[in-house]
């Protein structure tokens, strides 16, 4: 009985720790927020940017779209028409990165939460050669081991991408800083 209340304990303390993660961090639903994010932390500004009002996106309707490619970072903010679209898209990369994890070609850190819609997951590792993963403008067939840091975030109908590939110490500092800015769990 002692070790039930023990194996009970541990489950219900790893769903908390599991919807806290999901829970730590806002939507956000203004774009200026994200161009505002990407000046003050990392000194892209909005003209060094791709962005676009009213587009689709896999499909989908999306109100806005800003990506933005620094050196070996990756800086994504897509605000869908409706919140089923931005957690369908977010679904997609965690299916993937779930497989990638189940075939151990991840090894490193990681944490992943999703509630209601909100979901996140964030890793620090190598991805070995032969994985697959999507992300936005940059479907990836990995043909080499590739270390990865960074996180994708989807909070109602906002997904957000920050990452790294290959990237320097300096490349990880700067993915680091841009969480911390808007508020994110970083890896």
């Amino acid at each position: 009985m002692k070790r039930l209340r023990v194996i009970l304990a541990t489950i219900i303390a790893v769903l908390t720790l599991s919807l806290a993660g999901c829970a730590n961090f806002k939507v956000i639903d203004d774009e200026d927020v994200f161009f505002d994010a990407l000046d003050n932390a990392v000194g892209i500004d909005e003209d060094e940017t791709q962005h676009a009002k009213n587009v689709t996106v896999n499909g989908d309707k999306a109100e806005y779209v800003i990506h933005a490619k620094d050196g070996d970072n990756y800086y994504t903010y897509i605000r869908f028409k409706k919140e089923d679209d931005a957690m369908e898209y977010f679904d997609e990369f965690f299916d993937d990165f779930e497989e990638i994890n189940e075939d151990k070609d991840f090894s490193g850190s990681h944490s992943a939460a999703t509630t209601g819609m909100k979901g996140s997951v964030t890793f620090n590792g190598e991805i070995e050669s032969g994985a697959a993963m999507f992300l936005y403008r940059n479907d990836i067939i990995f043909d080499e081991d590739t270390e990865i840091f960074g996180g994708v975030y989807v909070n109602k109908n906002v997904y957000i991408e920050v990452y790294s590939i290959d990237g320097s110490k300096r490349d990880k500092e700067k993915i680091d800083t841009f969480l911390k800015e808007i508020g994110f769990p970083k890896p």
